[in-house]
C-alpha cells in the first residue's frame, strides 16, 4: 500500500507599513538579508499579498522608492513589473524594467535592486527547481542564468502564461498545491520554463560526448523504482541517484529501450494509479474526479481529461461512475 504523503499547507497573508523599519524587518523575512539606501521616507509604503506553498511563493508588492544591495541570493525570484520602474545590476550588467517587463534576479550574484513607486508580482522559487530541468536536457555542471530577461519575446509570453497558470493553482480557494506530487510538478513545470525562456548555461555549452551506456540490470531497477515510488515527488536526477547511474545516459537509454523518457513512464503509471482509484471508488462516498487527479499529480482538469481519454477511451468521471 502506497505510503500517505503529509499534505502540504498552502498559507495566505497580507501585510501594509508606512514605516520604514518595519518594511525592512518584513522585507528581510520574506527576501534575505540587504542593505537599503533610502531616498526620502516621508511617503513610505510596502504593502502587498503573499500566498506560498512550501519552497514556493506569489507576491504582489507595492513598494514606494529605494535601492537596495543584496548578498547572493540561493534561490530564483522572478519579477514582472505592474508598475513604476525598475533596475537590477550585477556587476558590469543593469537590466531597467519598466511596467510589462519581466526579469530574473539570478542565484549566487550580489545583485543591486533599485525602484521608483514600483508595483510588482514576485515568483520565487528553488534553485534546485532549474537545476533538476536543466538535467532532464542533458545538462551537466553547475547551471549558472547569464542574463535577467527572457531570450525572445515569444519566450516571454511562453513565461508568463506559465506563471499565469501556476498562480491561478497556488491562489485558488482550495489549491491544489496542497497535494504533494501536485507541488513537485508545479516546481518542475516552473524550473523547465525557467530554463527554456531565461538565457542560462543549457543554452550555450559546447558539445558533450555521447551520454554513454547504462546495463539492462539499471533500466529494470529504474522500472522498478519508478513502479514502487510513484506516489511520491521524484525529478530525473531523484531516479538517477537511486539507480546510480548519471541522469544523461539514463534518459537517453531509457529512450532507446522503452519509447519514452523515465518521466514519461511515471507519467503513465501515475496515470494508471488514477485510474485504479477511480475504478476501485464508490461514488456515494463523496470521491471526485479531480481529488484522485490531485492526489496523483494533474492538477488540470482540463488536461488530466484529455490524456485519460486519449489513453483508454473514455472520460474519468465515466470511470468513477461505473
Amino acid at each position: 500500500m502506497p505510503v500517505e504523503l503529509e499534505r502540504l499547507p498552502v498559507e495566505q497573508s497580507e501585510f501594509h507599513t508606512s514605516d520604514p523599519n518595519a518594511g525592512e524587518v518584513m522585507s528581510a523575512e520574506m527576501y534575505g538579508a540587504f542593505n537599503p539606501r533610502y531616498g526620502s521616507t516621508e511617503d513610505f509604503v510596502f504593502d502587498g499579498r503573499r500566498t506560498s506553498a512550501g519552497d514556493m511563493s506569489l507576491d504582489h508588492l507595492a513598494h514606494s522608492t529605494m535601492s537596495i544591495e543584496c548578498a547572493p541570493l540561493d534561490y530564483l525570484m522572478f519579477i514582472f513589473v505592474t508598475g513604476g520602474s525598475l533596475t537590477v545590476s550585477s556587476g558590469d550588467s543593469e537590466t531597467r524594467l519598466r511596467m510589462g517587463d519581466t526579469a530574473v534576479c539570478p542565484a549566487g550574484v550580489p545583485l543591486t535592486i533599485s525602484w521608483d513607486r514600483l508595483t510588482k508580482e514576485v515568483i520565487s522559487i528553488p534553485l534546485r527547481a532549474a537545476q533538476d530541468a536543466a538535467a532532464e536536457y542533458g545538462a551537466e555542471g553547475e547551471l549558472n542564468f547569464l542574463g535577467t530577461t527572457p531570450v525572445t519575446p515569444a519566450m516571454d509570453r511562453f513565461w508568463r502564461s506559465t506563471v499565469g497558470f501556476v498562480a491561478s493553482q497556488l491562489e485558488a480557494q482550495d489549491s491544489p498545491l496542497t497535494e504533494p506530487l501536485v507541488y513537485s510538478r508545479t516546481l518542475n513545470l516552473l524550473g523547465t520554463a525557467a530554463v527554456r525562456a531565461f538565457p542560462n548555461t543549457t543554452m550555450t555549452a559546447d558539445y558533450r560526448p555521447g551520454p554513454g551506456r547504462i546495463t539492462p540490470a539499471a533500466l529494470r531497477r529504474t522500472v522498478e523504482f519508478i513502479d514502487a515510488n510513484a506516489d511520491r515527488p521524484l525529478t530525473l536526477t531523484d531516479i538517477a541517484v537511486a539507480v546510480a547511474v548519471p541522469p544523461r545516459a539514463l534518459q537517453h537509454e531509457f529512450v532507446r529501450e522503452y519509447g519514452t523518457s523515465p518521466l514519461g513512464y511515471l507519467h503513465r503509471v501515475r496515470l494508471e494509479r488514477a485510474r485504479s482509484d477511480l475504478r476501485a471508488t464508490d461514488p456515494a462516498t463523496g470521491t471526485t474526479v479531480q481529488s484522485v487527479a490531485n492526489r496523483w499529480g494533474f492538477p488540470d482538469p482540463a488536461r488530466f481529461s484529455a490524456a485519460y481519454r486519449d489513453t483508454y477511451g473514455q472520460r474519468p468521471d465515466q470511470t468513477l461512475s461505473r
